[in-house]
């Protein structure tokens, strides 16, 4: 009989708890990207800001290895990167457009740019495979 109430109370627990749904999961990954990207420009590693990236990356006419110049090019014009204010919108399942906030700090000043914009905007899309969710571009494609 004890057994049988234990039993009860664990089930009853568990279907009482908070579950994540999959779109709160699948934001919680997304920003953890963010996160990624932000510890990793700071630490100056542009392999770590790259493992964020889909190897197919295509933003505009830029790929993977234009890309990774580009980030390079940050790292060394900036001291620090900070996102904010990240606001995700999925499309479907596999796919999902990001706005928010990016700013870059040098010296005693900083540069906000609201993404996406004409200027950038290259890691306002994202991709989601078998590897988790992946920066892909605004001229991803599936093949």
């Amino acid at each position: 009989m004890r057994i049988i109430v234990i039993t009860l109370l664990c089930l009853l627990s568990y279907s009482c708890s908070d579950l994540s749904s999959p779109k709160d999961v699948n934001k919680a990954q997304i920003e953890d990207i963010f996160d990624n990207i932000e510890i990793s420009f700071n630490m100056i590693d542009p392999d770590g800001i790259m493992d964020c990236f889909h190897p197919d990356f295509l933003h505009n006419e830029n790929n993977f290895d234009d890309e990774r110049i580009i980030w390079e090019t940050r790292i060394n014009s900036y001291t620090e990167i900070d996102f904010s204010d990240i606001e995700i919108d999925f499309i479907g399942d596999n796919f999902a457009h990001i706005s928010f906030q990016m700013t870059f700090f040098f010296d005693n000043d900083s540069i906000i740019w609201n993404e996406p914009s004409e200027e950038n905007g290259d890691i306002s899309y994202f991709y989601k495979d078998f590897d988790g969710w992946k920066v892909c571009g605004n001229n991803f494609s599936i093949e």
